[in-house]
């Protein structure tokens, strides 16, 4: 009897669980455009909050602190978006050279591909490829995403706002939680919340830095191989090697095939390929994990569910998230005696 009782009860809080789960999924996904503002300026209080309390001790007014703070953001969003602009200019201005290299490379694949469908072939001849990839266009499409620039602005300054609330506090939130629960409880909640902070800063610094010496290596390589659009690529891989092992991929695609649009399949472009996807590898499967060690500590499995998981949740933002947040999380459940298991799945080791 007492064993039946014991695994209703164990039954129930898995059911219990499974519908919380459910929720918690259900409200990040329908409230996004809160969590993932918070989200980020959690992941930049974390990264920049040893440094605002060295600077504390050295008895710098906290008013000057978050000023210098501020001026360091709009700075560095100011040379982001200059060679964004930059890139995106000579991006534009040479379009008009491939788009017709791209119309006959589509329409010759069509061509080939033989498709058996009536309805399919229709279709594709029913496509103006020619005025498919005209600048028109592509100005149209531009001038189309406008209004997700200024929904990226008001999220910056949102961002910047929770930033400047959290760095700002005379004592912290997690401190003040503290004095409400025992000592050991307290220890416990602080170590974790400590634990956290320590990860996501070497993370986030770590990739920051193989993410400009990944950058800088593949624009010279595309200077040495004559490549167009160098600052848009090199923006390009910069951001996307946030992103575990497919950002990498995605980043190496684009360069390859305006090397064979320019050059067509020769030995160029194979030694641009070549290049860019032997540095990719050694950068991120030979000296970054050198440098990051094991900090993170997750299994590359629950990497690559944890990018398809939080892509699904938050889009491409969700996929710059994966690593920390659910990092986060296997520190959380590693301090819950319960969810140990958990733990012990979620991780590498």
């Amino acid at each position: 009897m007492a064993d039946e009782t014991g695994g209703s009860s164990i039954f129930l809080k898995a059911g219990f669980a499974f519908i919380a789960c459910v929720f918690l999924v259900f409200i990040l996904r329908e409230l996004h455009s809160i969590f993932i503002p918070f989200f980020i300026a959690l992941f930049l209080y974390f990264l920049m909050n040893a440094a605002v309390h060295k600077l504390e001790q050295w008895k710098i007014p906290k008013t000057l602190i978050m000023i210098g703070v501020l001026v360091a953001i709009f700075v560095g969003l100011y040379l982001s978006g200059l060679l964004l602009f930059t890139g995106a200019s000579s991006f534009i201005d040479n379009f008009p050279a491939y788009s017709a290299k791209i119309t006959r490379l589509i329409k010759g694949v069509l061509a080939h591909l033989k498709l058996p469908l009536i309805d399919v072939r229709q279709y594709m001849a029913g496509i103006d490829w020619d005025n498919v990839f005209r600048p028109a266009q592509i100005t149209s499409l531009v001038s189309g995403t406008i209004g997700t620039f200024t929904s990226f602005i008001g999220n910056m300054l949102l961002v910047l706002l929770l930033l400047m609330f959290m760095l700002g506090e005379k004592v912290p939130m997690v401190s003040r939680i503290a004095r409400t629960l025992s000592p050991a409880q307290a220890d416990d909640m602080l170590c974790v919340v400590a634990a956290i902070e320590s990860r996501i800063q070497h993370y986030l610094f770590i990739k920051t830095l193989m993410s400009m010496a990944t950058a800088a290596m593949a624009a010279l390589i595309l200077v040495v191989g004559r490549v167009d659009f160098i600052i848009f690529t090199a923006l390009l891989v910069f951001f996307l090697n946030y992103i575990p092992t497919f950002g990498s991929l995605l980043s190496t695609v684009f360069p390859s095939l305006i090397t064979f649009l320019r050059y067509g399949f020769g030995l160029r472009f194979v030694l641009v390929t070549a290049g860019l996807m032997v540095m990719q590898f050694v950068m991120g499967n030979v000296i970054e994990p050198q440098i990051m060690g094991k900090r993170m500590n997750l299994s590359p499995i629950i990497i690559l569910l944890s990018l398809i998981f939080w892509g699904w949740l938050w889009g491409v933002v969700g996929m710059f998230l994966a690593v920390p947040v659910t990092s986060a999380i296997k520190i959380v459940f590693d301090s819950i005696p319960g969810l140990k298991p958990v733990a012990a799945a979620l991780s590498g080791e």
